[in-house]
């Protein structure tokens, strides 16, 4: 079963964890300090959104694949060059499912659920569907992290097999982030209120180390969701494809299909 605790373990065991993650929370910050200076607009703030998305993403996805192939190294490469390039191969294995996905998901919410009456409903409805879209592309990326194939992407029998499992998996993940979050970032936060403030520049590294941690974390997570989610539907589509094939071999040979294939 897929453990935040592991996931924990194995993002902060490694010699040189706690650097890169340093490393890799500067833009990010760089980010947060031009946004809230007012300066949203200039070059220097959507290069280093730009910087951080590429980590953010690069860092989930690489950790992924590291569970996922049973490596002792779980924590991505600090090149740059690698994780732009993982990044690159990520949007455009996840883009299609992500297109349509939202726009599904945005089409049922602003055009359809506005005609039902009854409040609550359309509201569930609009949560419900925002769950299941986002579980898709969800599993459409751990397929792909996988073997880091674009095909793997578009196995659609496995999507369908695995998504919603991926989605219960994912929702208790949340919760687990939000208690860890409010442990570690919110106990530090609390001090930095009593004894400097909130707006100040420890805060925000914090926030902003919090959120690289926080893309280590789901990558390692939703690679060990492979063993669950992805892993559990390849078995049951292999056990189908043993029980056609014997049928078939049945046929050939004269003989019926066993009932118990059926």
């Amino acid at each position: 079963m897929a453990s935040i605790k592991d996931a924990i373990e194995e993002s902060t065991n490694e010699p040189q964890a706690l650097t890169q993650y340093i490393i890799f929370t500067l833009p990010v910050f760089g980010a947060v300090y031009f946004f809230t200076k007012g300066q949203q607009n200039t070059f220097w703030f959507y290069l280093l959104a730009f910087l951080s998305f590429i980590i953010m993403l690069g860092t989930m996805v690489r950790c992924a694949n590291n569970v996922m192939n049973f490596r002792e190294k779980i924590m991505p490469s600090m090149n740059p060059f690698i994780l732009f390039f993982d990044s690159l191969r990520t949007i455009l294995a996840i883009l299609p499912a992500l297109a349509l996905n939202g726009g599904a998901a945005y089409y049922l919410v602003t055009k359809i659920y506005p005609m039902i009456s009854v409040t609550w409903i359309a509201q569930a409805a609009t949560y419900i569907t925002y769950a299941v879209c986002g579980s898709i592309v969800l599993t459409v990326f751990m397929l792909y992290a996988k073997k880091f194939s674009i095909k793997d992407a578009f196995d659609f029998k496995a999507i369908s097999d695995s998504c919603i499992d991926v989605l219960i998996q994912v929702i208790w993940l949340t919760i687990q982030l939000l208690v860890i979050d409010g442990v570690i970032a919110g106990s530090i936060t609390y001090l930095c209120w009593l004894f400097i403030g909130i707006d100040n520049v420890v805060t925000y590294f914090v926030w902003c180390m919090t959120a690289v941690f926080n893309a280590a974390l789901i990558g390692n997570y939703l690679g060990q969701l492979n063993y669950e989610a992805l892993h559990q539907a390849e078995a049951k589509a292999q056990k189908k494809k043993e029980k056609e094939e014997i049928n078939e071999l049945r046929k050939s040979n004269g003989n019926p299909p066993s009932p118990s294939t059926f």
